[in-house]
């Protein structure tokens, strides 16, 4: 092997791209640079985060604001330095340290930590103890009392289809409440006649008119034997047409 036949393996040198050789050279009339405009020029300088003119997303975010967890707890920290002024086997509360002035509020709830040493046997009632301050506590001879936080309310959410209802707890005793008044009941209608009374009712006034019918229709007969009739009105199709007078030829 000589010098002149060592080549390099084959895809790890590329040929130069030769720009600006008109149309022929494969890399069209414009160099690979499109069409006029900002990119076509040869000092053109744009960053990544460009946005074509319009405000760019790293300087919309803010900035030397920091993240605030709205969901965050704060306790009030308490060292064990500080309940060296409570007397020997005394009972710390919550309330007799806010009375002491030791803490402004319970905020969340209250923390030991284990900072400092502990030269009395107290009995601490506190929401969270470090392992180092629940040591110290013991070994000085109190006794470190976790209180018990109930956990949050939560809101309901959607359940899906496939799960079943959660089981509800038995609710407490009801109240005795008072049995409402009863309506006063209305007076009943009085019950309508039966047919057979209205038809005895109505005989006399069918017998009193008897007479009057009667007459009339004897006035009917001897107006029939007289000749006098009635005129039947004729119908619609009874009507004779006119006849049209014939044409003179």
């Amino acid at each position: 092997m000589k010098l002149h036949e060592i080549q390099p393996p084959p895809g790890s040198h590329h040929a130069r791209k030769r720009v600006g050789r008109g149309p022929g050279s494969g890399h069209g009339k414009t160099s690979t640079r499109g069409q006029k405009g900002q990119g076509a020029r040869t000092s053109v300088n744009l960053p990544k985060t460009f946005e074509g003119g319009q405000t760019r997303l790293t300087m919309r975010t803010p900035k030397l604001r920091g993240f605030h967890n709205k969901w965050r707890k704060r306790f009030a920290v308490l060292n064990l330095t500080r309940l060296n002024r409570f007397d020997d086997g005394a009972e710390v509360l919550p309330e007799s340290l806010l009375e002491a002035g030791i803490i402004k509020d319970v905020g969340a709830g209250i923390k030991v930590l284990g900072t400092g040493d502990l030269n009395r046997r107290l009995t601490i009632h506190a929401h969270r103890f470090s392992v180092e301050a629940r040591r110290k506590i013991e070994a000085a001879g109190g006794i470190a009392a976790v209180i018990e936080v109930p956990p949050p309310i939560r809101e309901k959410t959607k359940r899906a289809k496939n799960q079943p209802k959660p089981a509800r707890p038995e609710p407490a005793e009801k109240a005795e409440t008072a049995e409402k008044p009863q309506k006063a009941e209305k007076p009943q209608k009085a019950e309508k006649p039966q047919k057979a009374e209205k038809a005895q009712a109505a005989e006399p006034v069918a017998e009193a008119s008897a007479p009057a019918g009667a007459a009339g229709k004897a006035k009917q007969k001897n107006g029939g034997e007289k000749g006098q009739t009635t005129p039947k009105a004729s119908s619609a199709g009874d009507s004779v047409k006119p006849q049209k007078g014939k044409k003179k030829g």
